[in-house]
């Protein structure tokens, strides 16, 4: 697996004060971005089923500490998480975000082998 991409996590967090969700972004570098392209076809239409497979290893560079969404909420500014409904973007400022859908981990064998795989949509 050739890991040589950059992408941005947006973890949303709640701000009491202006009482809305903000977007904090966490440059994460050295992923591998694997795009699928499919249709799904039904009887009253024809859907688009893409997808995007994000695998990023646990020993990945990140511009913030990985936690658990407990870690992340207590602190955000230290840690970053990857949780459903976060956003992802490749690069650092490519302009189209994609919404994540999932998250595994794969934390067996050796530190190099142990990475998250990330679906977005």
């Amino acid at each position: 697996m050739n890991s040589n991409e950059i992408c941005t996590v947006f973890n949303r967090i709640y701000d009491p004060i202006f009482r809305k969700y903000i977007l904090q972004p966490t440059v994460i570098t050295g992923v591998f971005w694997q795009e699928e392209l499919g249709a799904r076809l039904t009887q009253e239409e024809l859907y688009e089923a893409n997808e995007v497979h994000i695998f990023i290893p646990i020993l990945a560079e990140a511009t913030r500490i990985f936690g658990t969404s407990a870690e992340f909420e207590k602190n955000p500014t230290t840690f970053f998480t990857l949780r459903p409904e976060d956003k992802i973007m490749r690069g650092i400022s490519s302009g189209k975000s994609l919404t994540i859908l999932s998250v595994n981990t794969f934390d067996y064998g050796g530190k190099g082998l142990q990475h998250w795989e990330v679906v977005a949509k």
